[in-house]
């Protein structure tokens, strides 16, 4: 009799541990609609109609000599770290795959444990646990990258809101050959040991702050797409000047507008050229030029239909810079209108339309790098080249299949050599206010 009762007792109590779990679960509908999604079958996927929501451009840099984390030794790396990237896709989709990349890597590169859920907004570094997903390439949860190459996952089960926050956790054992970052597009944590399941995280932010510009640093991770028929990507090509919330900015505004079968990819690097690859010190953060990495950040995304174009004003800023005279090569305005024609000309045999921003002024900017004297000084026979290329731009035998002049941002329309106080931060980078009124001049015809 009294096993029986103590039999009859402990069901009671696993009945009861049961229902108070259940009690706990989340009843909302984000919830419900993973688990929908995460137990029904399988769809048959179509190539054509994965589609690009997020992106960052990738380039060569070594974060431990950044941070001045000179006592730790290059072929060693920093040992058992996860990196939590938290990102706002700009497209809605039924399902999600990545893309990570070893491109500058100095050897194989493997990503140990990589997952996904959705985030918080006030919550950077939580995740909503009920939603998290093992991601898996080729099956396995383990993925091993060759130097110098890129791997997408298997698709993942998982609707997708636009805008929404999206966290993508990956830990790895060793790190030594981790070369490969983008630095512009999400918030990533960094922490030690493996947290790519956990809840939420107490991760230092990868984030820098100077005279130099703000990076956040996002490591291997450079793309999200969605599974999203009928829908197409907008690529966003350029320099600081795109290196910001615009891409984001657009993508609400598409939003706002009924326009929800477009995502926004942001491919802009800070100091960017168009004709060649970064110099000075802090050369390699500026990237390739856009005519070596049009192809990957342009042309080859999924679903690209449309390419945006703001890029050339440090072709221009650069070799005149104190810093980087005898570093960075001088160009003429008719070697940079050669560029843009090649590019469009590229574009348009792969079916993409291409659209032009003017250059925009920049006359009062002084490049204080480092906290060092003015870089360069602004001339009226330096400003000649971005005005022949505007005028060419502007010209109605331009080959673009569109332009957005950007001239009513200066001070005086008829000089335009100088941006609105309230538009710019130094005299080039845009205040928020200058980024919203930047979208804002996008025709939205542009889009259907």
């Amino acid at each position: 009799m009294r096993k029986t009762i103590k039999r009859m007792a402990a069901l009671l109590l696993t009945i009861a541990v049961l229902m108070s779990c259940m009690v706990t679960l989340p009843a909302s509908a984000a919830f419900w609609n993973f688990w929908n999604n995460k137990n029904s079958h399988q769809e048959s996927w179509n190539d054509e109609s994965w589609v690009g929501a997020w992106s960052t451009s990738p380039v060569e840099f070594n974060w431990k000599e950044m941070l001045n984390l000179g006592c730790i030794k290059k072929e060693y790396g920093i040992r058992n770290l996860t990196f939590r990237t938290r990102l706002q896709p700009t497209l809605s989709g039924s399902a999600v795959r990545i893309t990570l990349s070893n491109e500058y890597g100095t050897g194989p590169l493997t990503v140990n444990s990589v997952t996904i859920a959705r985030g918080y907004e006030r919550l950077p570094q939580a995740i909503q646990t009920w939603t998290k997903q093992t991601v898996k390439f080729n099956g396995s949860s383990q993925v091993t990258i060759p130097a110098g190459e890129t791997v997408t996952s298997d698709p993942i089960q998982m609707s997708v809101e636009a805008l929404e926050y999206l966290t993508v956790s990956m830990y790895f054992k060793e790190s030594a050959n981790m070369k490969t970052y983008g630095l512009i597009g999400g918030d990533t944590y960094i922490m030690s040991g493996n947290f790519a399941g956990a809840a939420t995280t107490l991760g230092v932010p990868m984030r820098m702050n100077g005279d130099f510009g703000e990076y956040a640093v996002i490591p291997a991770l450079t793309g999200l797409e969605v599974y999203a028929p009928g829908a197409s990507s907008v690529v966003l090509l350029g320099d600081s000047t795109l290196a910001n919330d615009i891409p984001l900015l657009l993508a609400e505004r598409l939003q706002d507008a009924g326009i929800d079968n477009v995502g926004i990819l942001q491919q802009a690097i800070k100091g960017n050229r168009l004709l060649d690859d970064g110099a000075g010190l802090l050369g390699m953060v500026y990237g390739e030029s856009v005519m070596d990495r049009f192809e990957r950040d342009a042309l080859n995304q999924p679903g690209v239909s449309k390419i945006f174009i703001k890029v050339g004003a440090n072709d221009i800023i650069h070799p005149n810079c104190e810093s980087m005279k005898g570093e960075a090569k001088e160009v003429t305005a008719d070697e940079m209108i050669a560029g843009y024609k090649q590019l469009i000309d590229a574009a348009h045999e792969n079916e993409i339309e291409v659209y032009l921003f003017t250059r925009s002024a920049w006359k009062g900017y002084t490049r204080n790098l480092l906290g060092l004297k003015d870089d360069i000084q602004w001339t009226q026979e330096l400003d000649q080249m971005r005005q022949e290329i505007n005028d060419w731009i502007l010209d109605a035998d331009n080959p673009a299949d569109g332009v957005i002049d950007l001239d009513f941002m200066c001070q005086d329309s008829n000089e335009a050599t100088q941006l609105r106080d309230e538009y710019t931060t130094d005299g080039v980078h845009f205040t928020a206010q200058g980024q919203q009124a930047l979208v804002d001049a996008i025709p939205l015809e542009f889009f259907n």
